[in-house]
């Protein structure tokens, strides 16, 4: 044996081979390694014994490669599959998609799962799906009246026009993430779907121009929804317009959705005139500067949700039309300034307009808020830059604080403020609080353990980036705060 050979052997015994396993790959050491990129969750004591269709369920799921791979159980088990009452099938399909998706083929969700109402499918869970269980679909359940398909990006235009097309009883059809629906698709739905209630398009190719058989084609539509759609712009948009007697109205759409989209303030004149009734509206990533010219009193009375992120809207502007909203629940003014403008981002602060001075004149008005039940101000870098304690951003987490003994705050993001210790009281009164993200602050531990102490259903903590606490627990904070709770199990 040589001298080359001999040397690779000693390598190999007495060292790891390149590649082999190591205790760097078990979970739990992975857990571990420090992060700045942490959100700590925790689930809440469940008081309440689930029934018995869910625990059986359940347990189904959680055996069903067991059941399917032996044959004569399975034959036993199909048959008793096939009694299932048709409304419990989407149930049971949405467990086992948790608990075996990539188990699931085109012939097993064919044979067994194409019955009841509703029909909810991710290309990300379900790599199975093939355009042909897509066509058996309106073959064995034309009566199907919830349909959602997410993320299935190569299947054509010409193939979900067809689905649709047999579908007449449609009521609520998601096709986010499927790009290449486009006109064909929509102007099918316009004609095939007179009851629908709900469409979301986010992410396709829909154009502006087939909004308008759609609006009128199905007048009890409620929810619209047009994320990220590259072709929808003031110039497209008119081809919409044109399409539109000026008389129009559609007064049951409640959901309008155009985050990233390139409309501006003279679209969403136009658009909110038509839709004179919405309660629900992002324009966030938009190139809206001024919605206070088109979010008068008399619409703006009746929007509970508005998200205005990453827009130019100015200080001004935005002092003018919060005062338009007074039954506001859900309100979203992250990045102000940054806009859609590539040479812009968070990271460059002189482009935000929400500074101390304009939070300052929002105090009184966004305290006054009683219906208010989430609030976003992420990435306003030039907030909480005064003076320890005095800031305004200070001042509105404690008139908040103070509201909510007779509000119901849920969700509170403040992450890349100057926000500390000082608030801590204040949010201590939230006590409905479920989402907290305060990333990027200056909150130390002791800060948020008397949050916590005091919001009894908080379950989801952000702390990317929060320098008062040690990098190891900030994907665990929970623990941490448990343990602090019981000195003994800590030590």
């Amino acid at each position: 044996m040589s001298a080359r050979s001999s040397k690779r052997q000693r390598t190999a015994r007495n060292g790891p081979v390149f590649g082999a396993p190591s205790a760097a790959d078990d979970p739990a050491a992975q857990f571990n390694v420090p992060s700045s990129a942490a959100s700590s969750t925790r689930s809440l004591p469940v008081h309440e014994v689930p029934s018995l269709t869910i625990l059986c369920g359940r347990r189904f799921a959680t055996t069903f490669v067991d059941l399917h791979n032996n044959e004569d159980t399975w034959k036993r088990v199909a048959g008793y599959l096939v009694l299932v009452p048709d409304a419990l099938i989407p149930k049971l399909f949405k467990m086992l998609c948790s608990a075996c998706p990539t188990f699931l083929s085109h012939e097993i969700v064919v044979t067994y799962f194409l019955r009841g109402p509703a029909v909810s499918w991710s290309r990300e869970v379900l790599p199975g799906v093939s355009k042909h269980t897509l066509r058996a679909i309106p073959r064995l359940n034309n009566c199907l009246q919830e349909l959602q398909l997410s993320g299935f990006d190569k299947f054509t235009d010409d193939m979900f026009a067809w689905v649709v097309s047999q579908l007449p009883q449609l009521q609520i059809l998601v096709l986010r993430g499927c790009k290449n629906v486009g006109l064909k698709t929509v102007g099918t739905v316009a004609s095939t779907c007179p009851e629908l209630r709900v469409a979301n398009f986010n992410y396709t190719s829909a154009p502006p121009s087939s909004l308008a058989p759609l609006l009128t084609s199905c007048p009890r539509l409620e929810v619209l929804k047009l994320a990220k759609i590259s072709n929808w712009t003031d110039s497209t948009f008119t081809k919409f317009l044109s399409a539109v007697d000026s008389d129009f109205r559609h007064i049951c759409l409640k959901t309008l959705k155009l985050r990233h989209t390139a409309l501006s303030d003279n679209s969403m004149t136009s658009l909110i005139t038509i839709c004179p009734n919405l309660q629900r509206l992002d324009v966030s990533f938009t190139s809206v500067r001024r919605p206070s010219t088109w979010l008068v009193p008399e619409i703006g009375s009746q929007i509970e949700k508005l998200s205005l992120t990453s827009t130019a809207t100015t200080g001004s502007d935005l002092l003018g039309v919060i005062r338009n909203l007074p039954n506001l629940k859900i309100l979203s003014l992250g990045a102000l300034g940054v806009g859609t403008s590539p040479n812009t981002s968070v990271s460059n602060s002189t482009a935000m307009t929400l500074t101390d001075s304009i939070l300052h004149s929002l105090v009184t008005t966004l305290a006054g808020l009683s219906s208010l039940e989430s609030l976003s101000l992420v990435g306003n870098a030039k907030l909480g830059v005064t003076r320890k304690g005095e800031g305004p951003l200070q001042d509105l987490i404690s008139m908040v604080g103070r509201n909510c003994k007779t509000t119901s705050l849920e969700t509170l993001i403040i992450n890349n403020t100057a926000v500390d210790d000082e608030v801590a009281p204040f949010l201590s009164c939230c006590h409905d609080l479920v989402t907290l993200e305060v990333g990027g602050t200056k909150l130390t531990e002791e800060g948020l353990i008397s949050i916590i102490d005091d919001c009894p259903r908080l379950i989801n903590l952000d702390l990317t980036s929060c320098r008062g606490v040690d990098v190891i627990n900030r994907r665990r904070f929970f623990e941490v705060w448990a343990a602090s709770k019981n000195p003994r199990k800590q030590s």
